[in-house]
């Protein structure tokens, strides 16, 4: 069934007996717009559609709704509470600037954003309006990596990780994310967002990052837009150590997070969880039937319930925020590889605002747009 076709008629549900909150989706005929514009429907109450294609407005004469060809229209028009953001990165930063500065609640698909400096802004326009912006991250709400995040301590202290993510894309990458205008990166900001997302959440940031990015398609060399990302993590007290893997072109769609500690060992997939002891022996273990369904539904609907929850807000933006900064770190290593030699490591470790408060004015707190210009990183390189 089309997803659009499931919203049509669909009721709208109340949050724990409040008024459900006004809204709009942004870009709502893509992908990922097409999967939460149900969801959309279903925990609030939509009051307008803002798409430029002739499908969107064909969606919106459909679903009996107004259609915008802009977000400052529906600004004009409408008053509403929510926007739901899924648009190319590149349109993310200026439309979450646009509306948080205009007082609205914003839920969107990762990146929270493309720049530290970028992350920062959001954050301070989100405290100064007193509303939030969550970003569409799904691992925290899938039963097998809470499960494990909750029984790490189990394992002792962890001292290696690998976490690797692989897509089965049989041929290039199409659509706007091979358009570097629009994807501002590959693989490492578009499927790594979800990785570095868990690892910033189970092991804290990082120390240092290495990483080399590789293409399996020249057309993807010539576009900086890499097929796959190796990333070595070094942590502050020199006795952990993680590697994180992602691509487009294995020939099995897999997702995999191994993590060893003195007593014992975590293996965590989407679809399973398992604690060992060292001698191999099961401690615990989770296999839920959750379909992939349910779980975007209760993020959904859990970001919904807590728009006013000042302080779950705080630790998502400070969460948010830090996956930036390593992304970016990540980015900048990958940039400064030369042709034989080994990357750059850059160091990407905790700064002011990480506990969830308001992070720094200082305008040179946070990296500068280094895709562009590399020179402008605030990150440090340290000879490999």
């Amino acid at each position: 069934m089309n997803p659009l076709d499931a919203a049509e008629g669909t009721p709208v549900s109340a949050v724990r007996g409040r008024k459900p909150p006004r809204s709009i989706a942004v870009g709502f005929a893509g992908k990922q717009g097409r999967e939460y514009l149900p969801l959309l429907m279903k925990y609030s109450r939509p009051v307008g559609l803002v798409e430029s294609s002739a499908e969107g407005e064909e969606t919106a004469r459909r679903l009996g709704l107004p259609h915008f060809d802009s977000v400052e229209s529906a600004l004009r028009a409408v008053d509403f509470d929510l926007a739901l953001i899924t648009v190319p990165h590149s349109a993310h930063y200026a439309m979450c600037e646009l509306l948080l500065g205009s007082g609205k609640h914003v839920i969107k698909e990762k990146p929270f954003a493309i720049t530290e400096r970028d992350a920062e802004s959001l954050t301070r326009l989100a405290v100064a309006n007193d509303r939030s912006v969550y970003t569409l991250v799904q691992r925290s709400f899938v039963a097998t990596f809470d499960f494990a995040r909750r029984h790490l301590p189990q394992i002792g202290r962890p001292y290696w990780f690998a976490y690797d993510y692989h897509l089965d894309l049989p041929e290039p990458t199409c659509g706007w994310r091979a358009d570097y205008a629009r994807a501002l990166g590959g693989v490492m900001l578009d499927m790594g967002y979800h990785v570095i997302d868990v690892i910033n959440a189970y092991f804290g940031m990082p120390a240092s990052v290495q990483s080399t990015f590789l293409h399996c398609y020249e057309e993807m060399r010539l576009r900086r837009l890499e097929d796959l990302a190796s990333v070595q993590l070094y942590y502050p007290s020199g006795s952990m150590a993680g590697t994180v893997t992602v691509s487009r072109h294995y020939h099995e769609k897999t997702e995999r997070l191994t993590v060893l500690g003195a007593e014992g060992t975590f293996r965590v997939e989407p679809g399973s969880a398992e604690l060992r002891s060292r001698r191999g022996e099961y401690i615990d273990r989770l296999s839920p039937q959750t379909p992939k369904g349910a779980v975007v539904e209760a993020m959904f609907s859990h970001y919904v319930r807590h728009l006013d929850d000042r302080e779950y807000r705080a630790a998502h933006l400070a969460r948010q925020r830090s996956t930036v900064r390593l992304i970016d770190g990540i980015y900048a290593s990958g940039a400064g590889r030369t042709a034989c030699g080994a990357p750059p490591a850059v160091t990407v470790g905790p700064r002011p605002g990480d506990d969830g408060a308001e992070p720094s004015t200082d305008p040179n707190g946070g990296p500068e747009r280094w895709r562009t210009d590399p020179t402008n990183s605030h990150c440090s390189v340290v000879s490999p």
